[in-house]
Formats: structure tokens, sequence, C-alpha cells
């Protein structure tokens, strides 16, 4: 699951340029659950942002995620 998270991050990074810092990136790839929304919020709140007025970039991120993973992730789907 943490190189899936880690893929996932670096996309993010190179696409969107959400390149969150190393202390949050450590955190979510060793995370044993996570949901789509949860890390999308995640994500925004590492970049400095609200995921409240980010909503099109949460909905963006959430989506991303859902497609690679469905709505949630966790260690006991691998």
């Amino acid at each position: 699951m943490e190189k899936d998270i880690e893929k996932l991050l670096y996309d993010l990074c190179v696409d969107w340029g959400f390149c969150i810092p190393p202390q949050d990136s450590k955190s979510l790839k060793q995370s044993d659950h996570l949901e789509a929304d949860e890390f999308a919020c995640a994500v925004l709140v590492a970049e400095g942002m609200d995921a409240d007025i980010e909503v099109q970039w949460r909905r963006k991120i959430r989506n991303r995620f859902i497609e690679r993973f469905g709505p949630k992730l966790s260690v006991h789907d691998y």
C-alpha cells in the first residue's frame, strides 16, 4: 500500500504541483486505512490550503484516488 500511495503522491506533484512535505507524505504512506476524501483533505492541508474552501481541488484529488483505489484503501486489501 505504501508504494501505491507514494506513486499517487508523485503523480499529484508532477501533474498538479501538489508536492507535500516529506513528513506529511510519510504519514499518509504509513496509514493503515485511507478514504478518498480524507486523503484529498490531507494533501490540501499539507499544502497550506483549506480543504473546505478548495472544493474543486478536493474533488479532483479525491477522484484521482478513487480512479486508482476505489473509495477507500486499507492494508487489508493487500
